[in-house]
């Protein structure tokens, strides 16, 4: 991967790095105008020592409140914050940037997660690191199969995840991914360096990276398993950016798109 070639293609960001990489994984967490819930979030993994195992990258989208505050994110403990500065918005190019400076900085895998506090990251991101270290290249977390769990799941969101992107990512990947559009997922840096695959593709802005990885990760010979873990709506207000029959409906198209493209 020419790391020069690739930074050409990228969303302009801002990157502040609070220390060297300490770590052999990184997580890279977007955000986007998250208030208390992204620091409820860090509070819990602080107190379970995440920032010991695990080097944490904020990808903020261009936050009007704290969510991209550098003095707050720095004394939690984390490596890093990614701005994006670009006009590009959207989850992906959030994704993109961190992707790329982990990458760029040597670590051995990638975990990311929502940054609204819906999983027990807290209990769960060492499992992701056992898995690293079993040989596994893509980690993907379920709340619907081996023990997992989810709660307040609205029920639009659970059959369109159970009788639509479950059966159609596990249909076109030749994996049953069970919760395949939890964002909690993790990827080794031999998958995310594949020549023959394409992570830095342009167009990839929106929800892509939860899906595209997935479908060619078994058919390029790569490694895969699950994790359970536990993703708890509060009730009442859904904390997503995926709101309405609009924005579920172009999700499936972006799904559609990534499960038939080529990778590369």
């Amino acid at each position: 991967m020419n790391f020069e070639e690739i930074k050409k293609r990228i969303p302009g960001y801002t990157y502040i790095s609070f220390f060297e990489k300490r770590n052999k994984y990184a997580s890279v967490i977007p955000v986007l105008n998250e208030g208390q819930k992204i620091l409820d979030q860090l509070d819990k993994m602080k107190s379970k020592n995440i920032f010991n195992i695990s080097d944490i990258f904020i990808c903020d989208g261009g936050s009007s409140d704290y969510s991209s505050n550098a003095e707050i994110m720095k004394n939690y403990g984390c490596k890093g914050l990614i701005i994006n500065i670009s006009n590009i918005k959207g989850h992906g190019t959030q994704l993109k940037q961190g992707y790329y400076e982990a990458l760029k900085e040597g670590y051995d895998g990638i975990i990311t997660f929502d940054g609204n506090n819906k999983d027990n990251i807290e209990d769960t991101l060492n499992e992701f690191i056992k898995k690293f270290d079993e040989g596994y290249d893509v980690i993907q977390a379920t709340r619907f199969s081996m023990g997992g769990k989810g709660i307040n799941t609205p029920l639009s969101r659970y059959l369109a995840i159970k009788f639509i992107a479950s059966p159609l990512v596990s249909l076109c990947s030749g994996y049953h991914y069970t919760d395949p559009t939890n964002g909690y997922k993790a990827f080794s840096r031999k998958y995310m360096m594949d020549d023959r695959i394409d992570w830095f593709r342009e167009e990839y802005s929106k929800y892509e990276y939860g899906y595209f990885p997935l479908v060619h990760a078994k058919k390029l010979g790569y490694k895969i398993t699950q994790v359970p873990t536990i993703r708890k709506y509060p009730i009442g207000e859904v904390p997503s950016k995926i709101k309405g029959f609009s924005s579920n409906f172009k999700l499936l198209k972006q799904i559609l798109n990534s499960l038939f493209n080529k990778p590369k």
